[in-house]
This record gives C-alpha cells, structure tokens and sequence, in this order.
C-alpha cells in the first residue's frame, strides 16, 4: 500500500511539472506574439509617420511656400514697329585714292586714322618724266597751232617776199643749167665732149625744173591761201597735238593727290621711294559721313524706302539717320539688299570706326498692341510667360512680333493681367507667390 500511494505522488508531480511546462511554452508563445504585433506596429507607425512628414514638407513647396515675383499690369497702347538688323560702319563711302600713271611715290604727307581738310595734300608721285611729257607736247601743239594760223589767216608779207626769192633762185638755177646742156649738146655733137657729161647737164636741167615747180606752187598757195581740206588737215593735227597736250598735263597735275572733300584717311597702302603702278591704291579714305549698311531681307527690302528713319547703336552710342540708298540687285551670296543709312546726328568721330557691327532699328510706324520687357519671356520649345491669377503663377504661351530695343509685342495675354518680371525663373504653374 505504502509503495503503490508513493507510485501515485510521483505520477502526480510528473504531471504537475509536464502541466507547468505547457503553460510556459503558452506563455512563451503569447509573449512573441505581443512582440511581433509590437514591432509591426512600430513599423507601421515609422512609415506613416515618415509619409506624414513627406506630405507636409511637399505641401509646404506647393501650397505653403510662396516665391517673390514683380509684377507689371498689362496696357495696350501705341507700339512702335520696327525692323531690327545688324549693320556694318563704313561700307561703300570708303574709297580706294590711286595715281592715273606709274611712277616711284616721292611724299607721303598723311598717316592712318587722319583727318584732313578738302585740297590737303595726300601723296605726290615723283614728276621728273611727266614734266619732260609735257614739255613735249606743248612744243608739238604749238607747231602744230602756228601750222593752223597760217593756214587760215593765210601767210604773211614776209612769207610771201621769202617764197617770191625763192622761185628767183630757182629760176637762175634752172636758166644756167639749160643754158649749159644747149652748150654741151653742140660739143657733143662735134665731139669735144662725152655722152656721160651731156646726160649729167640733163639730170641737172631736170632737178632744178623740179625745184623751180616746187617754189612757184610754195609762192601761190601763200598769195591764194590754204584749200580748205588743207585747213581741215592742219586743224586735225593742232586736235590731235592739243588733247596730247592735256592728256600729258592731266598725268602731272594728278601726281599730286589731294583730298577732295573734308574726311578721314582709312589707311595708307603706298610706301615713300615705292614703284606705284597706275591704279593701284595708295590711300583708303572716307568723307565725314558717317554710314551704316545692313542687309534688307526680300521681304523687309518692300516695306522700306529711302528717307524711312532708323536708329543706330554702335557700343553705347546712340544715333538717328535715314536710309539714302537701296540696291535694287540682291546678293549673290547673301540673297539680301544692301541698304545704306546716313547717319544725321554723328557718333564721336574717336568712336566711329569703319567695319564695326552695330544695332540698327528701322522706323515702321506705329501700331496699337501689347508690348512686354523682353526678359520676361522664357523659352522651353515656344515661347511663354507667367501671370499672377488668385495668388498663384499661371503659365501662359506667347507669340512674338516687333521689338523695340527692350520691348516686343506679343499676342496671347490681355489687358489687366498681371504679367511676372522678376524671379519668373524659379516659378512653376500653380506655385503660390507674393508680389514684392
């Protein structure tokens, strides 16, 4: 009995203990389950709360923040369109000075970038051979002018008394001779002298008969006057010596080359001692008019005409002038118009230098349109600005037209918005703003 109620204590404690060790693993297993629910709980706290936070700071970017701008009301008013080009300083007033004949340069008297005075001189050509050419056909002119005289007014009494001795002369000469051959002929008939001295006598006969002709015709045309195709020859002859003449004196007096209007030597190409030949240049010079030339488009070459109004911008400098010329022939190369504005109210002659680009505004008028500060216009493929509608920017896309200067007209806004023109860079659509 005793052993069997021991047998029963021990079983029971056996199954006092496997009973403790289930509630453990129960209450083990309880345990991890409360720490899993907690960390996912945890987790889940993390996420929102960090999802949270990401909400709130993009909601302060897109509603809370507001960005500065300027703003400026939009006016329609009078616009003036205008055709806007690059010029060029200078073009075809600048000209190439050169000699008309070649010769060694003697005297350079200017330098580059001069001014000079209408009839300074300029360069000179050394005129030893030119003086020479003159001097030889002034001799030959006035050869060929007392020719001329005498032709027409008919010879002088002195003249007429040489020519009347002459034919004397001449006669006497004839006279002997002849006298002579009647002589020699009867000696040569008797013998006394040779056939070779009677035909010598002949020959002698015959000359002085020529010459005794040629006196008479002399003596008559000074006592009858010049024929009239006489006068004419001699007239061609003193033509012909004179235009020599000029021709020669225009060579001497263009070896000295002079300004032939007030201006500015553009360079100095020719060199002191320097053999120039005739028509190379020497000297690039420009008159005091200050010229700009742009190139018209085919389509702008229509809307302009000389005497239309333009502004010129060379650096800083501002100047008005008109347009004087338009070339009716397009550019092989460009396919633009050269046209060419003369400036009325002169930039500083130390500023103006031929060759410089320069802004130009061609004056077409006025028209009424919206116009706008360049800079407000951005660009992402076409063209676009922002307004101010209820505290926000709002995008709106822009067509450009004419500018002026810093303005330009542009269709797709209206009068009263409210357009952005300062810190639109930093702006999207729909963004809060604060006008400064």
């Amino acid at each position: 009995m005793p052993n069997k109620l021991l047998d029963n204590i021990k079983e029971k404690n056996i199954k006092e203990k496997n009973k403790e060790k289930k509630i453990s693993k129960i209450k083990w297993k309880k345990v991890f389950k409360i720490l899993i629910i907690c960390l996912i709980g945890i987790l889940i706290f993390l996420l929102v709360f960090h999802f949270k936070d990401a909400f709130k700071n993009n909601e302060k970017e897109t509603t809370v923040r507001k960005y500065p701008v300027k703003t400026l009301e939009i006016k329609s008013g009078s616009f003036p369109m205008t055709l806007q080009y690059e010029g060029l300083t200078g073009g075809s007033e600048v000209r190439k000075l050169s000699f008309k004949s070649s010769a060694k340069i003697s005297k350079i008297y200017v330098s580059k970038g001069q001014h000079v005075k209408k009839g300074e001189k300029l360069a000179d050509l050394d005129k030893t051979d030119l003086n020479f050419a003159v001097q030889a056909a002034k001799s030959q002119m006035d050869t060929a002018s007392a020719q001329y005289s005498k032709a027409v007014n008919g010879a002088q009494q002195e003249d007429i008394n040489k020519a009347q001795i002459a034919v004397q002369n001449a006669q006497d000469n004839n006279n002997y001779y002849k006298d002579l051959y009647n002589k020699y002929l009867k000696l040569n008939q008797s013998g006394a002298i040779s056939n070779q001295q009677l035909n010598d006598t002949k020959l002698q006969v015959d000359s002085t008969q020529n010459a005794l002709d040629s006196a008479k015709q002399t003596l008559q045309q000074l006592q009858n006057g010049s024929r009239p195709e006489d006068k004419q020859a001699t007239l061609d002859q003193l033509n012909t010596a004179k235009a020599d003449y000029d021709s020669k004196q225009s060579l001497l007096n263009d070896a000295t080359m002079t300004a032939d209007m007030d201006g500015y030597v553009v360079d100095v190409l020719g060199k002191e001692g320097e053999m120039q030949q005739a028509g190379s240049p020497v000297i690039l010079f420009r008159s005091e008019n200050q010229v700009i030339t742009v190139g018209l488009s085919q389509d702008d070459v229509k809307k302009v005409k000389v005497g239309t109004k333009a502004q010129v911008n060379i650096g800083d400098d501002k100047a008005q002038g008109e347009i004087v010329n338009i070339v009716q022939m397009a550019d092989s190369k460009s396919g633009t118009y050269s046209a060419e504005i003369k400036l009325s109210t002169a930039i500083d002659a130390s500023k103006y230098y031929v060759g410089e680009t320069s802004t130009v505004y061609i004056d077409m008028g006025q028209t009424n349109s919206i116009s706008i500060p360049i800079s407000s216009v951005l660009n992402d493929g076409e063209d676009y600005v922002y307004v101010v509608e209820n505290g926000h920017a709002v995008k709106k896309n822009v067509t450009l037209g004419d500018t002026d200067e810093d303005k330009v007209s542009i269709e797709g806004l209206k009068d009263g918005d409210e357009l952005v023109v300062e810190g639109m860079k930093n702006l999207k659509s729909g963004y809060k703003v604060t006008v400064k």
